[in-house]
């Protein structure tokens, strides 16, 4: 699962069923600590991206 954790300035990632990609611009305010730390990622309602019902992936 996808989350703004993992996503670094300058990374694109897109959806692989319509195309659509979209470039991370600013980081995380977290980034830089454990993803457990992040003010992002409660446990029951971790943030995520997806599009047409699918995770965005990074793109190569």
């Amino acid at each position: 699962m996808l989350s703004c954790h993992d996503m670094k300035k300058g990374d694109i990632y897109v959806c692989e069923d319509c195309g659509l990609e979209l470039q991370v611009v600013n980081e995380c305010k977290d980034a830089g600590k454990p993803a457990s730390e992040c003010g992002c990622h409660p446990a029951a309602d971790p943030c995520t991206f997806s599009c047409c019902g699918k995770d965005l992936v990074k793109k190569s």
